[in-house]
């Protein structure tokens, strides 16, 4: 019913039809909150402490049984091994070809046998990840039918901005001598450097630094930097003002908030979310959103008194020994 085979980079057809495939996707999943993959990442190749593979899922049009049907891609697989045997994985299938086995069908035909030589499936991988954003019935499904793990949580908060929800953004007192910068790009020099300053005295585990230095690479958006009174950064909020619709409402997001270890507990926090809340209410957001880890208990804490509710939630799964927790954006 389905073929496919790995390869390092896709042939020029089957890239055109996974690049269509994960824009169709992206769209179609976009007001759910699925998760998605980056076009980019259909076109990566390995590089240094990497090996990308690609896997394109094909079937006959509309699953016919007739052999003169032509083959069209119905999902993609990508995944990046790392030097240690760590495989992250990243998985769509079309929207056209869901709820009709094709996952069930893959891990059915590949296994998910991580010791065996070689790795899974011949890829080098010796354990296996993959995030599922939402919450998706058919990851339920699929996992708890493989018994595959699920190893750790995200949820989505969201905040009204405007409307009869919204409650008043009251000044917060920063702590003595703290004062919060004037709003800068994020490819600012300048935000640059302090983002690197507050990340490097975060005490941040070095997943999480990855995952935030690969969404820095490719994100847009500005930062708010909170100073000292030597002038020392000690923390920060990334926030996009760029709106978009969500469930019917105009909805922006608030990438990250990162403190030094030794500012937190003061009230820095909750200045600098307050401040990334009003900068996106005065850019005609009537909504915030972000993500944060649920065993986070002083995040939770700070975005249950700043009025934030939980919104949805997401899964690690888990295949293989990977003892380092998982990062996220």
């Amino acid at each position: 019913m389905i073929s496919c085979q790995w390869c390092e980079e896709l042939a020029d057809d089957d890239r055109d039809e996974v690049l269509a495939l994960v824009a169709a996707a992206a769209e179609y999943d976009e007001e759910a909150g699925f998760s998605r993959i980056e076009p980019r990442d259909v076109t990566a190749r390995s590089r240094k402490g990497v090996r990308v593979s690609h896997l394109a899922v094909k079937a006959r049009r509309g699953l016919s049984a007739l052999d003169d049907v032509p083959l069209v891609v119905v999902a993609y697989l990508h995944l990046a091994v790392d030097d240690d045997g760590l495989g992250t994985v990243q998985f769509v299938v079309h929207p056209d070809y869901r709820s009709r086995g094709i996952a069930t069908l893959l891990v059915e035909e590949m296994g998910l046998d991580v010791d065996r030589p070689g790795g899974w499936s011949g890829t080098g991988a010796r354990s296996l990840r993959a995030w599922a954003f939402g919450t998706h019935p058919a990851a339920e499904r699929l996992t708890r039918r493989f018994a595959i793990a699920s190893v750790s949580r995200l949820w989505t908060l969201f905040r009204s901005l405007t409307g009869p929800f919204a409650v008043p953004l009251d000044p917060v007192r920063l702590p003595d001598g703290t004062v919060l910068e004037e709003l800068r790009g994020l490819d600012d020099a300048a935000s640059e450097k302090a983002l690197d300053d507050v990340l490097g005295r975060s005490g941040i585990l070095p997943a999480q630094l990855e995952k935030l230095a690969e969404s820095r690479a490719h994100g847009t958006g500005s930062v708010v930097v909170a100073s000292g009174d030597t002038g020392r950064p000690q923390g920060f909020v990334w926030l996009d003002p760029t709106l978009h619709p969500h469930l019917d409402l105009r909805a922006s997001w608030i990438r990250a908030l990162v403190l030094e270890k030794e500012a937190r507990g003061g009230g820095l926090g909750a200045g600098l979310l307050v401040r990334a809340l009003e900068v996106l209410r005065d850019a005609g957001a009537q909504i915030a959103l972000m993500r944060i880890d649920p065993d986070d208990d002083g995040a939770v804490r700070l975005c249950r008194l700043l009025s934030f509710e939980q919104e949805d939630a997401h899964t690690c799964y888990q295949v293989g020994d990977w003892h380092e927790p998982p990062g996220y954006v």
